[in-house]
């Protein structure tokens, strides 16, 4: 009767550790595809491609204007990636990068951050809630990125879409900005 209970625990646990190895496995190849550059680019480029490509231009603020910075949010409908494309973006110093916050009915969310290459280009793609077809407000700021959901920085771009907006919506006020 001993031998049966340790056999059978020993069966489970070997069952165990199989199934924590499988699970250990699939997660490895699915964040091996996750984090595949080549294939995010790729999927960036299929959406500002597209044929149904729906484009938000990004106008500057005034301290965008001056510098000559350019954007746009971009995806498809029915789809989960956004593509928000800079253009014209002063580099940037230290931990200093361009943020990128959405608004949608749930709140502002900071979508991601990224630092200009040479040229002044730079992408941030997001592939999560909020669904960009509910985005409503786009917000572009340049500061330390502290990983809060609140926009802080100074604006570079915004875009405020009226028709998206819930009823009683009003553009962000840059005077919240510390």
């Amino acid at each position: 009767m001993i031998r049966a209970a340790r056999r059978s625990r020993s069966a489970r646990l070997v069952a165990t550790c199989l199934a924590v190895v499988a699970v250990v496995a699939f997660l490895g190849v699915r964040a091996s595809d996750a984090f595949d550059r080549q294939r995010n680019l790729a999927d960036a480029r299929a959406v500002v491609d597209a044929p149904n490509v729906i484009t938000r231009h990004l106008p500057p603020t005034a301290a965008g204007r001056a510098e000559g910075v350019s954007g746009t949010l971009q995806f498809r409908p029915h789809a989960w990636l956004s593509v928000v494309s800079f253009r014209g973006l002063p580099p940037v110093s230290g931990d200093e990068r361009y943020l990128v916050f959405l608004q949608n009915w749930g709140g502002w969310l900071l979508a991601g951050a990224a630092k200009p290459s040479a040229d002044g280009t730079a992408q941030v793609r997001f592939a999560a809630e909020p669904r960009p077809a509910t985005i409503y407000e786009v917000l572009v700021t340049r500061d330390v990125d502290d990983a809060t959901s609140l926009p802080h920085g100074a604006p570079v771009l915004h875009w405020f879409g009226r028709h998206q907006a819930p009823h009683g919506a009003i553009p962000f006020n840059f005077d919240q900005l510390g």
